[in-house]
């Protein structure tokens, strides 16, 4: 298993040939503009991928720069006369290119000949179809099934098939995901990095898990990785139970029936006798998200599978710290996600009347029906803590509203023209004449992600919708799968979401209204903290639990758009805590005065988030800075 890995496993790489590596840098870089680009390969003339291993030796036992060009030359020869074409190459602004930076062609490592060639590729590119690449449906993500040569071969491939796959991804990457510009790293340097790496790796367990800690690198909640080698090794058999990190601690959240030696609310210190901290700080580099609470959320899923059988527990139960022994097995996922209790309910809470839905287990045959029963009560909670797989929303938003809903942007990456983007809309056609009259709420958090955060966008415009919870999972878009050498799939997202007015999602997520987080006193006692705030009738009558603090329209910032400055008076709610982040999530501005005024003239234009913190609630806004 993973976990056995962090008991004196060492991954590191011998200290690289940097000539070599940088040479493979930048076949990486030319072997990927050929084949989105040259005509012949386009068409599936040339097999691409046979004429990169045929030319590898030599780029790899080059003695010197003219020969590493010859052996470059040899490659891009192979590929065969450039078609032309009269057709006018359409202009793409910047914010639609995902392939701005083209100074890497005239790099002083590629010889004239070798710059000619790749050039006259660039200068005579006309949009086309490739045979490497499919679209999802219309309008939707670029698909990659046609490009899987030596997928289904042994778990270890030799040194150049493991180039190869690297190289197939990082291109993959590079021209087609939609995301690039806010990675935590430039990918080139990610490549520059992995390089040596997966080179060096020794047998299959080192290439997989060097492989899946550069998929990782995209930063997106989408970057699932497997592989039968992989899965084979981690471990096929999860915990009987299940487990969330809570107040910086892995805390047991559901227990299956009969299993008594554990129970929720009981916090895991050990995991097969290795402490939990360490293992998660080890398990962080495999760990993908596009945000934190998505890694820790992927760091439980690591060290919740392994190998079928019994391990060892050590839990701190709130008085004393226990050691069980516990049965891994393949069937205690399903079990765990059995789930008997009703879709839908109605509940008294105060003078108000709530329904309540499951929307990962709501079907859309059923929403008439649930609606008919929601008429008349105040407020409805769709508890979108899961994954709807029905896709509820196209029939919810007709109970909703009365016209078209705008319900999101896509930037759709072109699968004739690699690297550009071009925008797309989705409407959701409305068709009931008369809509709920009540309210509505929505709870989320990081397990809400893709089609969960598209249902959000879809409610959140509700005129009478409040957000409740924490940040999602910030990966809301389509996803595509790249097939690699050792029978590796790597999936990511490749439609960009954003909202109608093209505020971005990625990274972000859904941003509640009000931000409430489960504690472990309260998963002891069986409480769900988060839906108890929102079965609440001062949220519906525009009060607020907050001490005074209510609506955004109350969260006086102003100017709003900013130009020069922005000023602040919140001197009636005594002390409160007040962050500026960027759309990234990164901190800009932290201050517990409760007047002031900031410049925000070396911001650059574009939406920033305001984030008020009383005790432990806050309120979220969006300042839009123009200069």
């Amino acid at each position: 298993t993973l976990i056995t890995l962090l008991m004196g496993s060492n991954l590191s790489a011998q200290v690289p040939d940097s000539e070599v590596y940088n040479r493979l840098f930048y076949a990486c870089k030319a072997w990927g503009h050929v084949k989105y680009f040259h005509t012949e390969v386009a068409k599936g003339n040339v097999n691409w991928d046979n004429e990169l291993l045929n030319a590898l030796n030599g780029i790899k036992t080059a003695e010197d720069n003219a020969s590493f060009n010859s052996a470059l030359m040899s490659m891009l020869n192979a590929a065969g006369e450039m078609g032309t074409s009269s057709n006018t190459l359409p202009n793409i602004p910047d914010s639609l290119n995902n392939n701005t930076d083209d100074s890497w062609l005239q790099i002083s490592i590629f010889s004239a000949e070798v710059q000619t060639a790749l050039i006259t590729i660039q200068d005579m590119f006309r949009p086309q179809d490739n045979v490497y690449l499919g679209q999802g449906f219309v309008d939707g993500n670029p698909t990659f099934d046609s490009d899987d040569a030596f997928h289904s071969g042994p778990d270890y491939p030799d040194e150049n098939k493991r180039i190869l796959a690297l190289f197939r991804y990082w291109n993959i990457i590079n021209y087609f995901f939609p995301y690039k510009y806010i990675m935590d790293q430039n990918w080139d340097t990610t490549l520059a990095e992995f390089i040596p790496q997966i080179v060096e790796a020794e047998d299959a367990l080192a290439y997989h898990l060097v492989f899946r800690e550069f998929t990782a690198h995209v930063n997106d909640s989408h970057a699932f990785f497997s592989s039968p080698f992989w899965w084979d090794w981690n471990g096929r058999g999860h915990a009987p139970f299940e487990a969330r990190f809570v107040e910086n601690e892995m805390v047991i959240t559901k227990v299956l029936p009969g299993v008594d030696k554990v129970k929720v609310g009981d916090v895991i210190k050990k995991i097969d006798g290795i402490k939990i901290d360490y293992a998660r700080d080890s398990l962080r580099q495999y760990s993908y998200g596009s945000n934190d609470a998505v890694i820790e959320r992927e760091i439980n899923s690591l060290i919740l599978w392994g190998a079928p059988g019994l391990f060892s527990v050590t839990v701190d139960n709130g008085t004393s710290l226990q050691t069980k022994n516990l049965l891994r097995s393949r069937s205690n996922l399903d079990e765990l996600d059995r789930d008997e209790s009703p879709i839908w309910r109605t509940t008294i809470s105060g003078n108000c009347n709530f329904g309540i839905a499951d929307m990962g287990r709501l079907k859309p045959a059923d929403v008439g029906e649930m609606f008919a029963e929601f008429r008349y009560t105040d407020a409805i909670v769709f508890d979108i803590r899961n994954y709807p797989w029905d896709g509820p929303i196209y029939e919810i938003v007709k109970y909703l509203y009365q016209e078209d809903l705008d319900i999101a942007s896509f930037t759709v990456p072109d699968i004739t023209y690699p690297g550009r983007l071009y925008w797309s809309d989705a409407t959701i056609l409305t068709g009931e004449e008369s809509v709920y009259e009540g309210e509505v709420i929505i709870l989320f958090d990081e397990r809400t992600q893709s089609h969960a955060e598209f249902s959000a966008m879809g409610l959140e415009q509700f005129d009478r919708a409040t957000k409740v919870d924490s940040t999602t999972a910030g990966a809301d878009g389509n996803i595509s799968t790249i097939y690699l050498p050792g029978q590796i799939r790597a999936v990511a997202t490749f439609l960009g979401t954003y909202y109608p007015d093209y505020t971005p999602t990625q990274r972000i997520g859904i941003v509640p209204d009000y931000e409430v987080h489960p504690t472990i006193d309260g998963i002891r006692s069986g409480e769900d903290e988060v839906l108890n705030f929102a079965l609440n009738c001062d949220l519906l009558e525009n009060g607020d639990i907050i001490a005074g603090l209510e609506t955004f329209e109350d969260l006086k910032f102003y100017p709003n758009p900013a130009t020069r400055e922005v000023n602040y008076d919140l001197s009636n709610y005594g002390t409160v805590f007040i962050e500026l982040y960027d759309l990234n999530g990164r901190p800009l501005l932290s201050t517990d005065s409760p007047v002031g005024t900031h410049e925000v003239t070396a911001l650059n234009e574009g939406m920033y988030l305001i984030k008020a913190r009383l005790n432990d609630r806050s309120v979220t806004t969006k300042l839009m800075v123009r200069h």
